[in-house]
């Protein structure tokens, strides 16, 4: 019952706080929505990926308090899930989140990763040195088997856990955040400096004081010792090279992808557009035309529900003829013909043939329509360019995030699935994409289904470029990069076409 209390205050607080956000970047103001939607609905982990998105926004300005405090409630309510789910794996891209965002560890923050640690290392195995900070003092006898090997017992935990509930605490937690997370990153850097001062000091006096006791009996052993040093060189050289190798590997990959999908666009503007790619487009939500009805409508959304009053569907219908106008100007400012047409009516076919129903389909058609929105604040000069710099790439790539912005009209309750399409739809499956680098499941499905809409329309309308003369060796095209598309929507569309 505190628990649900202390739930409803925090989404009654992000409220509030909403109203703060308005006057500050529209980008930052979307993603902190979209993050109390999802925390409101308690999925966690989306509302987590959407609050490190808008806290990463602020870098080096001074972040709002009411943004630390969803953003620790957030990370809070994320690793309370993970006691049920075990996730390890999640809990380390947890920890080191942590770490970047040091003010986000509040106590009982701090107080539940030990608590994870140490259910960690009870099911895998890892020991818990005692004096390491996860296990609470007296929590262990000295001398039985729990004190020699630096775990606690089963019962032990839930004693640890239950300690972290009190209802004062939980009242006092919000008051308390702001001023604990400047204490606290304060105290990290201050200690972080000191330790590597004396680091650096000890590492000097041991190096010298060996060396003068060594001098004068063995000269060989000095010789040893120097090869052995430079030898840790030698590998931690090689670990940094390595890295950054891979690093740059990945970037590469990126921007081979990026420039791809860039010469697509350019080389699809040229092209003449002598006839339609695809069938008309369907009919509105709630209109009395017919409609090929292929899937169940039983299939999972997460979506708001279906309109029913009359206002309702009036407020649908005007958001899909919305979408269809701003359509026409993102092709007009791109130079692709019918592109956004073309690309939502394979949205719209592959998600009946998947199982959705007409409405979640045209809601999806609505967003395919618009999901380049954000090439309305590009120069439109740099679409056309034969050669762009690293700036113009990036300004490029931004379209993205910029088109967050452009989505004022789209109502509150269809916000989220238009801002996963509008800002996701370059991730790869294999985590090469931008701007998040997401990867599998992790990337939503109007994102996936539209890196393989967009992908199949460009290969069929650029014939005269490459070796593809028909739709099926497009779809033989797709087949052939897991790494970039859904193979279970390709195997779909091969069905449709």
């Amino acid at each position: 019952m505190n628990n649900r209390m202390c739930t409803l205050f925090l989404g009654v607080f992000f409220i509030l706080a909403g109203s703060l956000f308005a006057q500050e970047d529209p980008l930052v103001n979307r993603y902190l929505t979209a993050a109390n939607e999802q925390y409101t609905v308690g999925n966690y982990q989306r509302a987590y990926s959407y609050v490190n998105v808008a806290i990463g926004s602020f870098k080096e300005q001074t972040v709002p308090a009411n943004v630390e405090v969803m953003a620790e409630s957030i990370y809070y309510s994320y690793l309370d899930s993970l006691r049920e789910t075990r996730n390890w794996g999640e809990f380390e891209g947890i920890k080191q989140k942590l770490i970047e965002f040091p003010w986000l560890s509040s106590e009982r923050v701090t107080r539940l990763v030990r608590i994870l640690n140490t259910f960690e290392a009870q099911e895998t195995g890892k020991p818990i040195p005692v004096d390491s900070g996860l296990v609470p003092a007296g929590s262990a006898s000295s001398g039985g088997a729990a004190g020699e090997q630096g775990t606690v017992s089963r019962q032990q935990n839930e004693v640890i856990v239950q300690s972290l509930y009190s209802p004062a605490e939980l009242e006092l937690a919000l008051e308390r955040v702001r001023a604990e997370a400047e204490e606290r990153a304060q105290r990290i850097n201050d200690e972080r400096r000191q330790e590597l001062l004396d680091t650096q000091k000890g590492a000097y006096e041991l190096a010298f004081r060996e060396v003068r006791e060594v001098s004068g009996t063995n000269s060989r052993l000095i010789t040893f010792a120097l090869l052995i040093v430079g030898g840790i060189c030698v590998i931690v050289f090689i670990i940094v090279i390595i890295n950054l190798a891979v690093n740059l590997k990945t970037t590469k990959v990126q921007n081979s992808h990026f420039e791809e999908t860039l010469k697509i666009v350019t080389q699809i503007a040229s092209i003449p557009q002598s006839r339609p790619v695809l069938e008309a487009l369907p009919p509105l939500y709630g209109t009395d035309g017919p409609v090929r009805m292929i899937g169940s409508g039983t299939a999972a959304t997460g979506l708001p529900p279906a309109p029913v009053s009359a206002a309702d569907k009036a407020e649908f219908e005007d958001l899909a003829r919305m979408c269809r106008e701003i359509g026409i100007q993102i092709d007009q400012r791109t130079m692709r013909k019918n592109n956004s047409k073309n690309v939502a009516e394979m949205v719209y076919k592959i998600s009946q043939e998947l199982g959705y129903g007409q409405y979640e389909s045209t809601l999806f058609f609505s967003v395919a329509l618009v999901y380049d929105i954000g090439f309305l604040e590009i120069d439109p000069s740099l679409l056309s360019a034969d050669s762009l710099s690293e700036n113009q790439k990036h300004e490029l790539r931004n379209h993205v995030k910029q088109g967050l912005a452009q989505l004022s009209f789209v109502p509150e309750k269809y916000m989220s699935v238009f801002a996963d399409g509008v800002m996701m739809h370059h991730e790869n499956m294999d985590g090469t994409g931008y701007p998040e680098g997401l990867a599998g499941d992790r990337i939503p499905y109007i994102a996936r289904v539209l890196r393989v809409a967009e992908s199949f329309v460009a290969l069929i309308s650029r014939r005269a470029y490459r070796d593809i003369f028909d739709k099926e060796s497009a779809v033989e095209e797709l087949k052939t990069r897991p790494g970039l598309y859904d193979q279970k929507i390709v195997e779909v569309l091969e069905r449709l076409i």
